[in-house]
């Protein structure tokens, strides 16, 4: 038995080595270069000056049917590229003795880092491919952009925010962007200015921080458009990302407002693609109420606007895309006019309505306590989405004596039919007038988060007329009341 076994041990070994003396050895030459490439020219996408870039993949095909030996794989500019390779597994601007096999291929792995206070805003390099005296060629091309970059200096104990304190009294250059790590903080008694067409780019967790005492203001004077806003977005710049939410704003949100920060103003800003977008404080000094015109607020992962018992003053403005709500109030004072709020969030499962107005919580003991909602007042705004209920009021029990006062005038609002599911009653004149409900407002490119309204909108002459007076342009610095009496909601009706 232990014959029979070993004998076939050594058949078994016999037939492997016959096997592996038959198979055939690739002979790998030098001589020529029979290859393809899956791009003559890789483009990276833009990106600052000392940031790393995403990765972009070259795929190397041998379309012969001998194994090639490339002498050489270099970026052409030498060590002293932007550009880094990684060939087949092996990082470096050069790498030597590529082997390809017959009717095989490789990958190349190409990134750039661009030195800062460069001059150079289109990078080019190539691949150099060197072999038996001829040369093949992959050109690498990258926009780059020179910006001022915040890094942070120190953090908060215990609870590991990082922050760096703007200078005092600041305007902001724009003549390149701003790079933010960490939160900048607009500390007590300063102010930062941020003027029209300025860039802003957060990095991931990062946000601004107006301290109490402090105040932002951005395009205070009120001369920047549409065309030109300021702009609050992440610091990814690849196409991919361009729509992409949740990619800024930290633990305090992205614009954190604090509790005695006083006199903000934001007016013709984009702030678009964080995780929160605007935290509005506790409201702790008369001087605490925020300012926002001419504002669009769009693709955010939580909330666009989050009032924590704040104050706001909302004109002309659209937020939109949100996770959970468009607008939050847990308490404060806001009056809102010609806003549009829009949320056909589709990232994800969506229980909550775009707008959700409440005076109270629970604390961890379930004990309800009482944040008043001193005044939520929405005058020709459009509140409106996916949803069957995209307005909540949710009022404190009557034997908590919370103050909840709410008033909503000629405005389109989509409800539920159902008046126990909705929650409340829109026959009352006192809370609604003159408002419509249930009516599609027919924008115009929802998925393009253009919320401008067609001919046969419903909103179209149904605004309130002295709100025409008081605010007599749209979001687009376009006359209201074109043709006749304003439109609901942020965009007056124009032919396009």
């Amino acid at each position: 038995m232990i014959r029979l076994r070993a004998l076939t041990l050594f058949t078994l070994s016999l037939l492997v080595i016959t096997l592996l003396s038959c198979r055939k050895e690739f002979e790998f030459t030098s001589t020529r270069l029979d290859l393809r490439f899956s791009a003559d020219t890789l483009y990276l996408d833009t990106v600052f000056t000392g940031l790393n870039s995403s990765t972009r993949i070259l795929k190397v095909f041998n379309t012969s049917n001998e194994g090639i030996r490339i002498e050489s794989v270099a970026l052409a500019r030498g060590e002293q590229s932007w550009y880094r390779l990684n060939v087949n597994g092996i990082s470096g601007r050069s790498v030597e003795n590529v082997e390809i096999g017959p009717r095989d291929s490789i990958y190349i792995f190409v990134e750039i880092t661009p030195l800062s206070n460069s001059l150079e805003l289109l990078y080019v390099d190539s691949i150099e491919f060197r072999s038996g005296g001829r040369v093949r060629h992959v050109h690498l091309v990258s926009l780059v952009n020179d910006a001022y970059f915040h890094f942070p200096n120190r953090y908060i104990p215990g609870l590991g925010i990082p922050y760096s304190v703007a200078p005092c009294n600041t305007t902001l250059p724009n003549d390149k962007p701003h790079v933010i790590y960490g939160y900048w903080v607009v500390d007590s008694l300063c102010t930062l200015t941020i003027l029209p067409g300025t860039k802003l780019h957060f990095h991931s967790g990062s946000g601004i921080w107006v301290y109490n005492g402090g105040t932002l203001l951005v395009d205070p004077q009120n001369t920047g458009s549409y065309e030109n806003p300021v702009i609050f977005q992440g610091d990814r710049l690849e196409p991919f990302y361009k729509e992409i939410p949740g990619q800024w704003g930290g633990a305090l949100g992205g614009i954190f407002l604090m509790g005695g920060s006083k006199n903000n103003v934001i007016q013709n800003a984009l702030i678009k693609n964080g995780t929160i977008g605007i935290v509005l404080d506790s409201l702790d000094s008369p001087n605490s109420n925020t300012f926002i015109k001419n504002t669009r607020i769009f693709n955010f992962s939580r909330v666009g606007i989050l009032g924590g018992f704040g104050s706001a003053e909302i004109q002309s403005t659209v937020v939109a895309n949100c996770g959970l709500y468009c607008f939050y109030a847990l308490g404060g004072r806001y009056s809102f006019t010609f806003t549009t709020f829009a949320n056909y969030w589709n990232q994800s499962a969506r229980g909550t309505p775009a707008v959700a107005i409440t005076n109270f919580f629970e604390d961890p003991d379930r004990r309800i306590q009482v944040r008043d909602i001193l005044k939520a007042d929405f005058s020709s705004c459009i509140i409106y989405g996916a949803n069957n209920q995209e307005l909540g009021l949710y009022r404190a029990p009557a034997s908590s004596n919370g103050t909840f006062s709410y008033f909503f005038r000629n405005s389109l609002i989509k409800v539920d039919n159902d008046s126990t599911k909705r929650g409340f009653d829109i026959s009352n004149p006192l809370f609604f007038q003159d408002c419509k409900f249930n009516l599609n407002p027919r924008f115009r490119d929802i998925p393009s988060n253009n919320y401008s309204i067609d001919s046969i909108s419903p909103v179209i002459d149904q605004a309130f007329f002295n709100d025409a007076i008081a605010i007599p342009l749209d979001i687009r610095g376009r006359f209201r009341s074109n043709g006749g009496l304003p439109d609901i909601g942020a965009y007056e009706y124009y032919q396009q």
